[in-house]
């Protein structure tokens, strides 16, 4: 049985068990890189807002050979248990002087997001792409973002300028970089405990935001490098370890090292990364003096 096929089957069952009283929805939810899950969202007659319930996981543990019943009940189980019953309040999303505030970025790869980025109001740099994002905070859902589309901006009357002057003036102030030194972060050991954070260079910087998601942006905040470059008195390289993090180097004086670092990138996103997370398999290089930054290819 394809995922397909048993999110509908289940779907079904859970239907017939909770009743005409909610409607159950399967649906293919795609994700950044082209990475698509699979879940069913449950709602409630006269509910606004229903929790969407991931079934890749529930798919593996049925091919695995538990009883689909048991995986019903657990689906049903889950709904109960994060189900909102007081109902979500999106009309602050109908006036963008209340939106404004909010707004900030993330980045991904411009080539993986292609398709998705036709329906965005986006900015490309070399070979990614800024995407605008509306932060939300809500004291039952708790914290999450809106992803901006080209008919926002068509509903609340504004040019794609207007709204990248918001973002900028705004992203640092709602989503506040967090850097931290790689050397205090290796502490004693890295890895299998034969490299020494005594091997580390002492202003090699951890680059995110202060909610870790989506904290790849920071680094890219108007006049953030020129202030970290003058601080570290030299071109930088930037690492995209990842779209919730970069990591910020001085820049090394010859090319060998250089492909190093890319040989590096590619070996981790070969290996440790999350397609999902996946930003980038090139490096790139700050130039203080120009303000400029450039993509370091192999």
């Amino acid at each position: 049985m394809r995922i397909e096929d048993f999110g509908m089957v289940v779907a079904d069952e859970i239907r017939g068990i909770l009743g005409s009283e909610y409607s159950i929805e399967y649906k293919e939810v795609g994700r950044n890189n082209g990475v698509t899950y699979h879940a069913l969202l449950i709602k409630r007659e006269g509910d606004n807002i229903s929790p969407t319930i991931y079934i890749d996981g529930f798919f593996h543990e049925y091919e695995r050979g538990t009883d689909r019943s048991k995986i019903v009940n657990d689906i049903i189980r889950l709904y109960r248990e994060n189900a909102i019953r007081d109902g979500f309040d999106a009309s602050f999303y109908t006036d963008f002087s209340n939106v404004c505030s909010r707004l900030a970025f993330k980045v991904t790869n411009y080539e993986r997001n292609k398709k998705a980025l036709l329906d965005l109001p986006y900015k490309k740099m070399e070979d990614l792409a800024f995407v605008p994002i509306c932060l939300v905070s809500d004291k039952i859902l708790g914290e999450g973002n809106i992803t901006i589309k080209n008919e926002h901006l068509r509903k609340w009357e504004i040019s794609f300028d207007e709204l990248w002057e918001n973002v900028w003036e705004n992203a640092a102030k709602i989503a506040p970089v967090k850097r931290r030194n790689l050397f205090d972060i290796a502490g004693n050991v890295m890895g299998d405990g034969t490299f020494f954070c005594e091997d580390l260079p002492r202003n090699m910087f951890v680059i995110t935001n202060c909610q870790e998601m989506f904290g790849a942006s920071a680094v890219f905040y108007p006049g953030y490098l020129e202030e970290l470059a003058l601080e570290m008195g030299s071109d930088m390289v930037i690492i995209p370890s990842s779209v919730h993090e970069t990591i910020v180097m001085s820049a090394p004086d010859d090319r060998a090292s250089l492909s190093e670092l890319i040989a590096m990138v590619k070996e981790v996103n070969r290996t440790v990364l999350a397609q999902e997370d996946f930003l980038s398999d090139c490096i790139y290089l700050y130039k203080r003096q120009e303000k400029k930054i450039v993509v370091v290819h192999e």
